[in-house]
């Protein structure tokens, strides 16, 4: 069966019979032998490293189907004409020699790539280290809207409030959170402040008009929710129970 992998195969040129070194020897040794000869000599160059040694040229009669004086004169005729090459690892030429700094490359990166992928699989076994438990806030938030609370206190941490908490401190600060905490407490235990919808901390957390509304300054949202009459009236001050209660749902 044909060896079909790449590393069994070199590079011809689809136009080789018009290069120079196969026209001088099908010029010497006819057209289908000299063509044969040449690139039967490629391929037992490619398969001996690259190079047929001298003193072996006998040995590869049966492959050429010639005898032993008409090979060497084939080599000498090939080595005269610059189509072969003699050095002390014997007789080459550029296809073979290309063919075999090709495939060594080859075989270097494939090594080198899979050294990296063997490493990369390494590191990717290799467990990686437990990041440190962040210790929840959701404590210090309780403790602080119990400060701040004449009701509706807090009396345990539950799985929705460890939510809310998680949630509003990707968006603010733990100094933030307590002081909307604290401008909501002061908002609704102001007896001059017209809001005074309570809600638990869970709520006042996780509603969109809960804690967004009372984040920021103190004395700004004080002023927010500050009573006021005639032209001074807050234009967003609800004028009813029943509109408070619409506004704060």
């Amino acid at each position: 069966m044909m060896d079909t992998a790449p590393r069994s195969w070199f590079k011809h040129s689809s136009d080789s019979l018009s290069e120079p070194d196969i026209k001088r020897v099908k010029q010497k040794f006819g057209k289908l032998q000299g063509y044969a000869m040449y690139y039967i000599s490629v391929e037992l160059m490619i398969k001996h490293g690259g190079h047929i040694k001298e003193c072996d040229l006998d040995l590869f009669c049966e492959d050429y189907g010639l005898e032993a004086n008409e090979l060497s004169e084939f080599f000498r005729f090939c080595l005269d004409s610059g189509v072969f090459t003699l050095s002390e690892n014997g007789y080459t030429c550029e296809l073979a020699d290309f063919t075999i700094n090709k495939r060594n490359y080859i075989k270097t990166i494939a090594s080198e790539a899979g050294k990296k992928s063997a490493e990369a699989r390494q590191e990717d076994s290799d467990p990686e280290p437990k990041k440190p438990k962040q210790p929840s806030l959701a404590p210090e938030i309780i403790e602080h809207w119990n400060a701040n609370a004449k009701a509706l206190r807090c009396k345990k941490l539950t799985s929705d409030i460890e939510k809310a908490v998680a949630k509003r401190c990707k968006e603010y600060t733990i100094d933030e959170i307590k002081q909307g905490i604290e401008n909501y407490h002061s908002v609704l235990n102001d007896p001059a402040c017209f809001f005074s919808y309570k809600w638990n901390l869970g709520e006042f957390l996780s509603r969109a008009n809960g804690f967004p509304v009372f984040a920021g300054d103190r004395d700004e949202i004080i002023d927010k929710y500050r009573k006021s009459v005639g032209k001074n009236a807050n234009p967003e001050q609800p004028k009813s129970r029943k509109e408070l209660l619409e506004a704060y749902k």
